[in-house]
């Protein structure tokens, strides 16, 4: 099998999987809120996707050389599986903690969720996207999306996490506090902006 079609047919996998992941640990665990919307395909992610597709088959029908490394392929796959493990690991430990909208207002039985994945990193479902968002293109060798989609992932963690993390601390207060000081997202300079963000 030729090298671009053994990409593309792994990226389609992986975003299914994806989304079908999204949408079963969202009826399992927190079956209240599940709807279609919660298979995550939203306007600007499709649009996002359609542009990954495009660059991948100009690329390889016009610049067949920037698909030849197979290395690229390998490592867009293992860290695509990666984000999507810290990702649903999250979404489980959560449970119905564990929304894909930020919450304005703590529901009941909502507690804050220290244990598990949450220990070691702050937004696990947001550091599992920041991964996985990139490594698809990573997959499909798309030099160009591959760091569009670095770039824009990494603006959007900028101005979400903040805005949500204001609305933890509304909930939870010093509890949510002391959490963020001693827990990191790992999403490279979130952390130091936000705590600044929200001083």
């Amino acid at each position: 099998m030729e090298l671009w079609l053994f990409a593309f047919l792994w990226f389609v996998a992986l975003v299914i999987v994806f989304h079908i992941g999204e949408f079963l640990v969202t009826y399992l665990y927190n079956r209240k809120i599940c709807s279609i919307s919660s298979l995550a395909i939203q306007k600007d992610y499709v649009i996002a996707m359609s542009a990954a597709v495009i660059e991948f088959t100009i690329e390889t029908y016009f610049f067949p050389s920037l698909k030849q490394y197979t290395w690229i392929c390998y490592i867009g796959i293992i860290l695509t599986i990666i984000g999507e493990v810290i990702r649903k690991t999250g979404m489980v430990t959560a449970g119905m903690a564990f929304t894909h909208y930020i919450q304005h207002h703590r529901r009941e039985g909502h507690n804050l969720v220290t244990n598990g994945i949450y220990q070691y990193i702050r937004h696990p479902g947001y550091l599992g996207w920041f991964i996985w968002a990139p490594a698809t293109q990573l997959v499909l060798m798309n030099p160009f999306c591959t760091l569009a989609f670095l770039a824009v992932a990494w603006y959007f963690f900028y101005d979400r996490i903040p805005y949500e993390e204001e609305t933890l601390i509304g909930m939870f207060g010093n509890q949510y506090i002391e959490y963020r000081k001693k827990t990191p997202s790992y999403i490279p300079f979130i952390d130091s902006i936000t705590i600044n963000k929200n001083k």
